[in-house]
This record gives C-alpha cells, structure tokens and sequence, in this order.
C-alpha cells in the first residue's frame, strides 16, 4: 500500500465537521478515507442548495416587531398612560413569538428533510440572530 504524504486542507464549522464524522462513522470509515472515497470516485457533482434567504427575512422582521413591541411596553409603563390596555398588548406579542416559533419550526422541518435528502441549506446564520 503507498504511504499517503499529500494533503488536501478543507476548512468547515463545527457542525459541518460533526456531520462528516457521522458519515464516515456510518460507513465504518475514517473521516480521511470517507473524504477520499467521495472526491476521488464519485462522478455526481450535483448539490442541492435550497436558499432561505427569505425565510430569514421574514424571522428578522419579526424579532423586530418584538422587539418594537417591547419597547412600546417600557414607555407605557414607564410614563402610565391611563389609555394603556395590557391584554391588548399581551396579545399581539403573543401573536408575534407565535409566528416566529412556526417560522423556526418551519426551518427546522425544511432542515430535517434537507439532510434525509442530501440538500445543503444555506442557513449558516440563521440560528445566531446576533450575526446580524
């Protein structure tokens, strides 16, 4: 067997390296032959890529409305208007962080069948709204 000297260096997150050792594990291989069997046999260059771009969008926009909402709230109560309703208000926040769950719900389906079906999505940071 010829010694392996050449190296190739392929730099991923956290997670994505997570998922190639879950791979190459699936198979019984190491990260190293699972990598090398893929570049070097496979002929299917095809990838998949599903942008969600709009989707991100749309959750930012919400987390802003929140956002706005909850200082709407701080001036109320800071300053007592007598017209201050606090179900009202209770209410239409409720309404905002329920539309924000079924948005990341949402995501969180689309990426769950992504992966069974071998689709990258392009969500890098979607989960950390402070990269913004």
């Amino acid at each position: 067997m010829q010694k392996k000297e050449a190296r190739v260096e392929v730099r991923m997150t956290d997670r994505e390296k997570k998922t190639l050792k879950r791979k190459a594990a699936k198979y019984e291989m190491t990260v190293s032959e699972y990598a090398r069997t893929l570049l070097i046999h496979s002929d299917d260059v095809t990838i998949k890529v599903i942008d969600t771009e709009p989707l991100k969008k749309a959750a930012h926009e919400l987390a802003k409305q929140g956002t706005n909402l909850n200082q709407f709230m701080k001036f109320l109560n800071t300053y007592g208007v007598k017209v201050f309703d606090p179900e009202e208000a209770k209410r239409v926040l409720e309404k905002e962080v329920s539309s924000f769950s079924e948005i990341m719900e949402a995501l969180a389906a689309l990426r769950r069948e992504a992966d069974r079906n071998n689709i990258h999505l392009q969500i890098e940071d979607f989960d950390n709204p402070e990269s913004e």
